[in-house]
């Protein structure tokens, strides 16, 4: 007999079970619990801190003046208990008599090390981190963003983890970061860590559809800072068991803001307003050339008429016509939090515009958002919500460019200033100006919607189950216009217009169930089990059109030349989930995961993967035996697990790429074939072992964790190089490559001070970083000056090195082979922020952070001494010492029969000659000097928060009223020559670490009010 449940069938069924899961009414007896939560050393109230009846859905979250309230509550005997991220979790049992008022005033104790804190992302079983063998790292966004002056998700990100690695592309608004967790993981594949909101895995990256010279968009920006609640990320093995086989480069999971159940809830709602004042914070580089006798005789010269030939004449096209403001960005956000007897809900609409320092830069964002969560039962739990952006992105051209405000002026050629400004007026191109270079537009406009539905549901105390849905919603429409113009600006003047459109669906599926069992009065069990699906659906179409009759036509279809193509792909990953975990005296805990993973990019070749994973947490100090009275809390952990990384879809299949051909008078439809694929690929391979400790000491006043990590990448992708004669136009995949990412990390917190007038503390993270290729099979090391090759840092830079400079004879002899040159990945990164607050309402904030152990090409300096001359170091003979000038630029007599730097002695690089023709290099294979280092300390963050008295904020009708007054990036200490080394001129390159004509990062000075009322 079949058995089917229709739509209408599957809702009776599930209300059925919410019935008879529930408790007799008869036994819901009601009564009440309110009261305030405050610091226990300064007395100060703590707001956001969630307040639970122990075993049931019963909650409230503490507003603003530490006040919460819980009705609804059944009378008898009931453990209360209070998290708030930085304090250690405080339970009480309380009796309750049936329709009882019960007021519970309680303290918490700030503590340095958080055992019993709650962490959702990359668990299963018991959630505390006590139980976890493997290192969970959380970040406090609420708090954060109260006090930081941080505007995008990367800012919250930025210097506070160890291991979480946070580069700005540039300085340009609206711009891409790169995020690497501890490493890099691929060598061909991305390193960018998995995102998820609320347990939906959703899109990252932002890849232009049109090339603007390098930059790229951000798909992290449509994520409003403050509507996150925390922020919790994954670095190792408690990937393996949640997030598989493509998480072997970590996940970030995001946690928004929810609402605050309880009859008694009140409303509250928050209006915070925004101003950014944006500096530039570079002095662009002057330009430099030498007179020629043909310039000086022409009046219409403006510098050289006159001046003779040989005369060094100089221009700053950029500060001439005043191309940078001053940029500033102005945001307005409101937000509501509320709730009732069994439910709450959070809302927020946030609006914020930015002008960048050059003039067709900005970034526009309009956000909303809807958070509901829902008791129907005591023993089921409903979080429901929705988030909706619609943003623009205007970015310039700069970078590898000579459409970019970098490149066209820092090329530019002083010696053709006119007086009448015709020509190239001392710009790269031929009236490419300011005005010229402003009318190039470049945008993207986004429109997103995230939803998320969770359900807990627990049929009975020892059985839990968790149910996660959502969708990820995107459309992206980019467009890049050259306006037709008749000065000859640039390469196409009959107008040009580009149209893309991107549309991104990203589902997931997932679900965890947890069985618990006491095995005997000391040993608890926990049996987990789940899967999860990721099904993404991504498409691209793309026109370009040529010749418009005029600007304000400009459409592809009102071009005369007209081509456009599509892409579209669809890719689904599947993974089982199991884990046993058991814990022995709450104290000793040991997992042992599987999870077995299959994706759709290996096509009906596919293969499921095994990804293990095994770990142990002790808490040592809570032993019998513990004696040790210095070390107040002191916990001993390890895992190993395994992961992985998908490729792309299709990777492995055999492919052909288009090719019309003429048939008679007619052209027809053809196809070459481009990939031979590889029947036989799969999944990229990493295995990593963790272990540390985590421990207090000083009365909880001094908290250390440390941590040893090494990462192991195997089975790594690379391209096999096939011969010409093969027909083939791309080279495949095969796993062959093998890497490993070691090191340690530590995070240090002290609580110097906590009074009721003052308090101060101190957060120190560090984190060093050894890797390296160990294998690449019979693949060739590969690379020009960024190499891959087994023994080095996958990506290191690589040159001639000089072995000696003769100053006498202006010889300069180099290896003949190209070596090592320095790492492109820092090896050593810290962090240094403090908060110090006096009389509870004047609170300083600053974070000051450091990378070192790598080197960045300073390429703008390299290209305008050495190919395009423009620069003083080269024109001027005085600036440089000759040693200095003969390692740049080689022999001076170089061009005249002489090489400009030598691999034997006596070298002429003629035939018969010392080491024949073989020996000689030049400027472009000897670029040691300009590999720099790009070690730097940066004071990144300071703000002041003024919290009023409540007779002000009362005169605005509000409860609270703070005032913060902060600046970011401001200061900078390095011997890097270029403007920052915290730049990627490609920001889609992995290890490309070039600066070539990127601006740099900006300073803000922020000014923000917040009301809560």
């Amino acid at each position: 007999m079949r058995f089917t449940i229709g739509r209408m069938g599957l809702g009776v069924v599930l209300a059925l079970g919410v019935v008879l899961s529930a408790p007799p009414l008869a036994a819901q007896q009601r009564a009440t619990i309110q009261g305030t939560v405050t610091d226990a050393a300064s007395g100060a109230p703590i707001a956001d801190a969630r307040v639970t009846i122990r075993g049931t859905t019963l909650q409230a979250v503490s507003n603003a003046r530490g006040v919460y309230r819980i009705t609804g509550v059944a009378a008898g005997t009931l453990t209360v208990q209070i998290r708030r991220i930085g304090y250690k979790t405080f339970e009480t049992t309380v009796t309750l008599a049936e329709g009882q008022e019960f007021t519970g005033d309680y303290q918490l104790t700030g503590s340095v090390v958080l055992l019993e804190e709650v962490v959702v992302t990359g668990t299963a079983g018991a959630q505390q981190r006590r139980a976890q063998a493997a290192t969970v790292s959380d970040i406090d966004a609420a708090g954060l963003t109260a006090v930081a002056p941080v505007s995008t998700v990367a800012d919250i990100l930025r210097s506070r983890v160890p291991g979480v690695s946070v580069t700005s592309a540039s300085g340009t608004s609206g711009t891409s970061n790169q995020i690497r967790v501890r490493g890099v993981s691929s060598i061909s594949l991305s390193n960018e860590p998995l995102l998820y909101i609320d347990g939906i895995r959703v899109s990252t990256g932002g890849g232009a559809t049109f090339g603007l010279g390098g930059q790229l968009y951000e798909r992290l920006n449509d994520l409003d800072p403050s509507d996150i609640e925390s922020i919790e990320l994954v670095k190792g093995p408690a990937a393996a068991t949640l997030y598989g086989a493509d998480a072997s480069t970590g996940v970030i999971q995001v946690i928004t803001k929810r609402g605050r159940p309880g009859a008694g809830s009140r409303f509250s709602q928050s209006v915070t307003l925004d101003y950014n004042s944006i500096d530039r914070n570079f002095e662009p580089r002057t330009n430099y050339a030498r007179c020629s006798v043909a310039n000086d005789t022409i009046p219409n010269n403006l510098l050289c008429y006159g001046q003779g030939a040989g005369t060094l004449v100089s221009d700053n096209p950029l500060l001439r016509e005043n191309a940078f403001r001053t940029g500033q960005t102005v945001g307005v956000g409101w937000s509501g939090r509320g709730g009732g007897l069994n439910y709450g809900y959070y809302t927020s609409l946030n609006r914020e515009a930015e002008d960048g320092v050059l003039p067709n830069n900005g970034y526009e964002r309009q956000s909303g958002r809807v958070n509901f969560n829902w008791f129907p039962a005591p023993n089921v739990t409903i979080d429901a919500g929705i988030g909706m952006t619609l943003s623009q992105a205007d970015l310039p051209d700069n970078d590898n460019n000579i459409f970019g405000w970098l490149g066209n002026s820092h090329l530019g050629l002083p010696s053709t200033r006119t007086v009448d400004g015709t020509g190239q007026d001392g710009w790269f191109g031929t009236q490419r100006d300011v005005a010229a270079m402003k009318a190039i537009e470049n945008g993207r406009q986004t429109h997103r919607t995230i939803g998320t539905l969770t359900a807990n549901w627990t049929p009975r105390p020892w059985f839990t189950n968790r149910f996660t849905a959502g969708a990820d919603w995107l459309r992206e429409e980019d467009r890049r216009f050259f306006p037709k113009n008749a000065r000859g600006s640039y390469a196409i003047n009959s107008g040009q217009i580009q149209e893309g459109r991107r549309g991104i669906e990203r589902y997931t599926l997932d679900y965890l169930g947890n069985i618990q069992n006491n095995l005997s009065p000391n040993v608890v069990s926990n049996v987990s089990f789940g899967f999860q699906l990721v099904d993404t659906r991504e498409e691209l179409v793309f026109a370009t059109g040529e010749g418009l009759a005029v600007n304000s036509n400009n459409v592809v279809t009102a071009a005369s030349l007209r081509s456009g193509g599509q892409t579209w792909e669809l890719q689904r990953g599947v993974g089982f989930i199991g884990q046993w975990q058991v814990g022995l005296n709450n104290r000793l805990y040991g997992q042992l995961g599987l999870r077995f993973d299959n994706a759709s990019s290996f096509g009906t070749e596919s293969k499921w993967v095994t990804l293990p994973k095994v770990g142990v947490s002790w808490v040592l100090s809570e032993e019998p035996f513990w004696k040790a009275d210095l070390v107040n809390t002191l916990r001993l952990r390890a895992a190993w697990g395994s992961t992985g990384r998908i490729p792309g879809a299709g990777a492995s299949l055999f492919t052909l790429a288009p090719a019309p051909y003429l048939d008679g008078t007619n052209i027809a439809p053809g196809a070459v074939p481009q990939n031979p694929g590889n029947p036989g690929l799969r999944f990229e391979r990493g295995e990593e072992f963790e272990g540390g400790f985590d421990a207090s000491f000083l009365r909880d006043q001094l908290g250390i964790e440390l941590t040893y990590f090494n990462k192991v990448s195997k089975d790594l992708l690379l391209r096999k190089p096939l011969a010409p004669s093969e027909g083939f136009t791309q080279n495949p995949f095969v796993n062959i490559g093998s890497m490993v990412n070691r090191g340690f990390e530590v995070s240090v917190r002290a609580m110097v001070v906590n009074t009721p007038t003052l308090s101060w503390d101190l957060r120190l993270g560090a984190n060093t970083l050894h890797n390296e290729v160990t294998d690449m099979g019979a693949i060739a090391p590969f690379g020009t000056l960024n190499r891959v090759e087994a023994g080095m840092q996958v990506g290191a830079w690589v040159s001639n090195r000089i072995r000696s400079v003769d100053t006498v004879t202006g010889v300069v002899l180099v290896d003949s082979i190209r070596s090592f040159a320095g790492n492109t990945l820092p090896t050593f990164e810290a962090n240094l922020s403090t908060n110090l607050t006096v009389l509870r309402n004047l609170r300083l904030y600053a974070s000051l952070d450091t990378k070192r152990g790598h080197k960045v090409r300073n390429f703008t300096d390299f290209f305008r001494e050495t190919q395009l001359v423009r620069s003083d170091n080269r024109l001027d003979t005085l600036k440089l010492s000759r040693t200095e000038r003969l390692r740049r630029y080689g022999n001076p007599n170089a061009g005249l029969g002489v090489p400009a730097f030598i691999t034997v002695p006596g070298c002429t690089g003629l035939p018969g000659g010392p080491g024949g023709t073989t020996c000689a290099r030049t400027v472009n294979d000897v670029q040691e000097e300009y590999i720099q280092d790009a070690g730097f300390v940066r004071l990144r963050e300071v703000s002041l928060t003024y919290t009023m008295p409540p007779t002000f904020a009362r005169a605005f009708r509000a409860q609270t009223a703070s005032i913060t007054v902060a600046g970011q990036n401001l200061g900078l200490w390095t011997k890097y020559e270029g403007y920052d080394p915290e730049v990627v001129s490609a920001a889609g390159a992995d290890f490309n670490r070039d600066d070539f004509f990127t601006q740099p990062p900006v300073r803000r000075w922020v000014f923000r009010v917040n009301l809560t009322f």
